[in-house]
């Protein structure tokens, strides 16, 4: 009954403490709408405005244009609203008249508009309650604080019960909580765009991306030694130097005439001249004058300085044609790169440079990209022409080639060829034949071109040439699985032609190999498979005769222990690994035990029960009988004993080691307050009670209270699933009739309190007061409190001294009288935690350190309706049996 009580005074309280909250809540409200109109608040709101925490308002601007732009809302949205009941508490965002103004200026110029700010308006529009980034950008509730979107942005269960309805409830996986993407959706767009530029590539001609490619470039460059072979012209700077007995620099410029003048020697003419014949020229000029470039005395160097410009025609099938100003170290691929490498139509073949009406050279670029060759990069001089064919034949090539892509073919190449190009087979391509779509006259035509006229065969414009790749499927092969040393594909040769040779070959078969039935799996010619049983120790013994094996057969030879439930051992009880073992034959109990690491302290070796399936395969009818029982007694050192020796443990056994009926660990309680000696005191007995605790602490000190005193008691979990079950009671019976009552047992923790009444336990030690002590059990003894509080329905709930004399009433009256709808039923909680109400038209006494408490009556409403009053009972019926299970 003491719990009882204590339950009903938790219900009691907590019903008059959300009554408090919501009387509160409606002043709060009154006080609010005494100062502006809740349309206002409910828009302040919206712009993140605390009305109770007065902040914002300043960004609201003026308050009579907030006023006029409330009211002309209001006017406006009249017929949407008709039949809306609107209040301040409604959170929404749906207006957007002070969407910006209060952001604009706590922001410090924040782009309220731009995308990446309406996005997350939006997120935080999903909400009921205002909501704001923490620290750590999480989105949480901007009053408590709780989370309802990670950072990442995921949604909390707190986040999905506070969404508004319509809202988003699944993000999208691609973006995170700003918006962008996700690493993985970003390396996914990665790949994907890396998909189609292979793609692309495939589908062009091999070798015109070259003077488009980001990391390949043929821009002239000016910063290179002077090439010995370069054409000296007009406009050249030349410098000449001597070192040696003589010394002298000559900085030069070669006329228009080809001509320089050296000073003191005259005119050499140069123009025409390649840098390393002008330098002997200039050697021999200056040989007359400088006696020491005879006997070598004096060195001379001619390097070449500013360089000319040269104008270059490119005509044909270039991107670009035109005439184009180079560098004269320009050569026949850095003009092509000026004009942005050749068109559609135009070849990469064919590229012809022509000098003073003749053809100087003829440019093939696959012989630069497959060869590596750099003659063909010949240098330009002034007025050079370039000429760029047309294409003569283009080849698509598929399939299993290191390069698929469109090659461009000369007249008269071969497939041969086209495989060069391509770089070759792969290594699973098919390299016997090719197959070739060709566009022959009004049809197309196909040619299947074997391996020894890849040599002959020419290539046409617009041909289709497809590489295919093996057969999936071996020519040679067999298979053996199971219980052989060495299963696995082997060749099917002559040394490997028989299922005896096969498993000779796999080093023969394993001790658990079952020797009564082995299968081939065979595939058929229309690719089905038919199953062979073979007498495996038959054919090793040489009495049935040995099986030709054909290609593709898998020999299957099954292990015994594959073929049977895996045989374990369980261990369970006081052991100190109870587990599942892997049965072994001719284990014991001991073994067993020992597998499980031994006993515990708290085992029994008087009683060690094995339990045994009853199993009969060739039984026809049901037994009753489900198990059979063994009992046994072990040595403590796990032994050698007769008795259990000869007992072998058999697959599925259970063995069940018991708790000694001898053995207990230390329990404990505490004692605290005004005892002379508190602290934690060990049960001796399984029968102490609360008068030997506090003969234990010494008794009590003269500051105690003793009818003040209550008893702590540890919160198990069969007690916490009682409670569960009774809140779950609650909640219910307070949906069906509006009741306010609050069921706060689950706030206790790990302990919940006991109504005690210690001075009747300590005058009578044998009477049911003296309460016997469970482990982990705490005696609270306060010092005297010499306090009433009057709690509840009146109007000035407080807490006044105690008169000794006074009643219910006079208590009553210090605190305000009763409030409008007070229960004049006022009840009692004495400071032990018991209550105690008006029985036989006598009120309870008045005690030091009691607590008064006046119920309030329901709101007015509706009646209850017959499914709610059949709801009240069944629910009220469960609480009392819950209830009583408890106090049990």
């Amino acid at each position: 009954m003491a719990i009882l009580s204590m339950k009903w005074h938790l219900f009691l309280v907590s019903a008059l403490g959300g009554g408090m909250m919501w009387a509160a809540g409606l002043s709060t409200a009154s006080a609010q709408n005494r100062e502006i109109t809740p349309e206002m608040i409910r828009q302040a709101q919206a712009a993140g405005y605390n009305p109770n925490l007065r902040e914002g308002l300043e960004g609201l601007g003026d308050l009579e244009k907030l006023k006029e732009k409330v009211s002309s809302s209001d006017k406006s949205s009249g017929k949407e609203k008709t039949g809306t009941k609107s209040t301040s508490t409604d959170r929404t965002r749906k207006d957007s008249d002070l969407k910006n103004l209060e952001y604009d200026r706590r922001n410090n110029g924040v782009d309220t508009r731009g995308s990446a700010y309406q996005r997350e308006q939006e997120r935080q529009n999903d909400y009921r309650v205002r909501t704001i980034r923490d620290k750590d950008g999480n989105l949480v509730d901007a009053e408590t604080g709780e989370i309802f979107e990670t950072a990442d942005g995921t949604v909390t269960a707190a986040g999905k019960q506070n969404m508004t309805a319509g809202s988003r409830m699944v993000l999208d996986p691609r973006l995170d909580a700003l918006g962008q993407l996700t690493p993985e959706e970003a390396q996914r767009l990665k790949e994907a765009e890396k998909r189609i530029q292979d793609s692309i590539l495939r589908n062009s001609v091999f070798g015109r991306e070259i003077f488009s490619a980001r990391n390949l470039t043929f821009a002239p460059t000016y910063n290179l030694p002077t090439p010995a072979n370069y054409v000296l012209a007009g406009g050249d700077r030349l410098f000449i130097d001597l070192w040696g007995d003589a010394e002298a620099n000559y900085d030069l410029k070669v006329s228009p005439d080809g001509i320089i003048v050296i000073p003191d020697a005259g005119i050499v003419p140069v123009g025409g001249l390649t840098i390393e014949a002008a330098e002997k020229r200039i050697r021999n000029k200056l040989a007359n004058s400088v006696s020491g470039l005879n006997d070598g005395s004096v060195q001379l160097k001619l390097s070449l300085g500013d360089i000319r410009s040269i104008k270059v025609n490119i005509i044909g099938e270039a991107s670009m044609p035109g005439t184009y100003t180079l560098p004269s170290l320009a050569t026949l691929f850095n003009a092509l790169y000026e004009a942005g490498g050749v068109s559609d139509i135009g070849s990469l073949r064919s590229i012809k440079l022509i000098r003073g009406n003749k053809q100087v050279a003829e440019l093939d670029v696959y012989d630069y990209l497959l060869g590596g060759k750099q003659e063909v990069n010949v240098g330009l001089q002034d007025n050079d022409l370039i000429v760029v064919q047309p294409y003569e034949n283009l080849v698509k090539v598929t399939g299993k080639v290191k390069r698929p892509r469109i090659y461009e073919l000369k007249k008269g190449e071969t497939a041969a060829n086209l495989l060069d190009y391509v770089g070759g087979f792969m290594g699973e391509a098919y390299k016997d034949n090719l197959t070739v779509n060709r566009k022959s006259g009004r049809m197309m035509s196909v040619h299947n071109v074997p391996a020894e006229d890849f040599a002959v065969f020419a290539m046409a414009d617009g041909d289709s040439v497809t590489v295919g790749e093996v057969i999936r499927q071996y020519a040679n092969r067999v298979t053996i699985e199971g219980a052989v040393w060495r299963p696995g594909d082997y060749e099917l040769d002559d040394s490997t032609v028989t299922l005896r040779q096969l498993i000779e070959r796999a080093e023969g078969v394993r001790g658990d190999a079952l020797m009564s039935r082995t299968q081939i799996v065979r595939l058929n010619d229309d690719y089905t498979f038919t199953v062979e049983a073979v007498d495996l120790r038959g054919l090793l013994d040489g009495t049935v005769a040995d099986i030709r094996l054909r290609p593709e057969d898998l020999v299957r030879i099954p292990s015994i222990n594959s073929l049977r439930e895996g045989y374990t051992i369980d261990v369970k009880g006081e052991v100190n690994t109870p587990q599942t073992l892997l049965y072994r034959d001719n284990m014991t109990i001991e073994d067993a035990i020992l597998m499980a690491n031994g006993l515990k302290e708290s085992a029994s070796l008087a009683r060690i029960e094995v339990a045994r399936r009853v199993k009969n395969p060739n039984s026809t009818e049901q037994s009753d009988r489900i198990a059979e029982l063994y009992q046994f007694n072990i040595p403590a050192d796990l032994g050698l004993s007769a008795e259990t020796a000869s007992f072998k443990l058999q697959p599925f056994d259970q063995i069940y080691i018991r708790r000694s009926p001898g053995y207990n660990e230390q329990t404990s309680v505490f004692a605290q307050g005004e005892l002379l000696f508190s602290g934690e005191y060990v049960l001796s007995t399984n029968n102490d009670r609360l008068s030997d605790l506090v003969a234990k602490a010494g008794g009590l000190t003269s500051e105690a209270y003793a009818p003040g005193a209550y008893l702590k008691r540890k919160l198990t979990e069969e007690r916490l699933a009682r409670l569960e079950t009774l809140s779950d009671l609650s909640a219910r019976g307070r949906s069906a009739t509006g009741d306010t009552i609050v069921l706060k047992q689950m706030e206790v923790g790990d302990y919940f309190p006991i109504a005690i009444d210690l001075p009747a336990a300590l005058a009578n030690p044998d009477g049911l007061d003296n309460l016997v002590l469970e482990d982990g059990d705490m005696l609270m003894v306060p010092k005297f409190n010499n306090t009433v509080t009057i709690s509840g329905a009146v109007l000035y709930p407080c807490t006044v001294t105690y008169v000794e004399g006074q009643k219910i009433k006079n208590y009553i009256a210090r605190g305000g009288g009763y409030a409008d709808r007070a229960k004049k039923r006022p009840f009692v909680i004495y400071a032990n935690g018991l209550p105690d109400a008006k029985r036989g038209g006598k009120w309870p006494k008045v005690e030091p350190g009691c607590e008064i408490v006046i119920p309030s009556k329901p709101p007015k409403g509706r009646g209850m309706s017959a499914a709610e009053v059949m709801g009240l009972m069944t629910n009220t019926v469960s609480m009392a049996a819950m209830l009583t299970s408890i106090i049990k």
